[in-house]
């Protein structure tokens, strides 16, 4: 009945869930390319004539034991979307979809900076419940009401952080390894950029230089991490 293409990968069709009263429909995409996941395209197959009055809510997942987060709609009207995923160093330019979604899919914290998958995370799922279409656009719009009074977030990496139970550094790096490591040396190199200009003739540098950078790193970090991304760790 459904089917979806991510950048890259082949057209897969949706799997009918038995003796479901919810998700009735699922599409499993797997990451075997995870870099060209920059774009996902859902749409209903041309063979087949939708209800009028039923829509198609779509969820998306990153593993079978997350929880479905819900990202838009298909419908007669609306027959196709397509949702953006966004991946750290990709260009991901574009809009999300056309405008009825509830924002991008984000993967920042699931691929590594070498391009491979990190904590085991290799395939998308998608889960599309067929309902009412008055009782489906009013489930979209009270999620985005939650949205921008900052009671819920279309992150799906927030969700999954939030289940691992992440309270600490140490959790953090020991769920996320390769992306801590990366982090740490982002922000090392960024304190040695800064403190070069203050080296003596001996090579060392004023602890009142070190005191300036950390305190200028939070007030940038505060207002937008994304920076990190432009620092060379060469």
């Amino acid at each position: 009945m459904f089917a979806a293409i991510a950048s890259g990968n082949p057209l897969q069709l949706s799997t009918e869930v038995p003796n479901s009263n919810s998700l009735q429909h699922t599409i499993v995409l797997s990451s075997t390319k995870p870099k060209s996941y920059s774009h996902i395209s859902l749409f209903i197959l041309p063979n087949v004539t939708f209800p009028p009055d039923f829509a198609g809510t779509v969820y998306f997942k990153l593993s079978p034991t997350e929880e479905f987060k819900l990202f838009g709609y298909l419908s007669a009207e609306k027959p196709s979307a397509i949702f953006k995923v966004r991946i750290p160093n990709a260009n991901n330019s574009g809009a999300a979809d056309d405008g009825d979604g509830l924002g991008e899919i984000d993967m920042e914290d699931d691929i590594s900076g070498a391009g491979q998958p990190a904590c085991n995370i290799s395939e998308i799922i998608i889960g599309i419940s067929i309902e009412p279409k008055d009782q489906a656009l009013a489930k979209l719009q009270e999620i985005k009401l939650q949205q921008a009074s900052g009671e819920s977030s279309s992150s799906l990496v927030v969700a999954r952080a939030s289940q691992a139970g992440i309270t600490s550094p140490g959790q953090l790096a020991q769920i996320y390894p390769i992306l801590t490591q990366q982090l740490a040396a982002k922000i090392v190199k960024h304190a040695h950029n800064y403190l070069t200009g203050f080296l003596d003739l001996q090579g060392n540098v004023p602890i009142k230089a070190f005191d300036a950078w950390w305190n200028k790193f939070k007030m940038r970090l505060e207002k937008d991490g994304q920076f990190l991304n432009e620092v060379t760790e060469d």
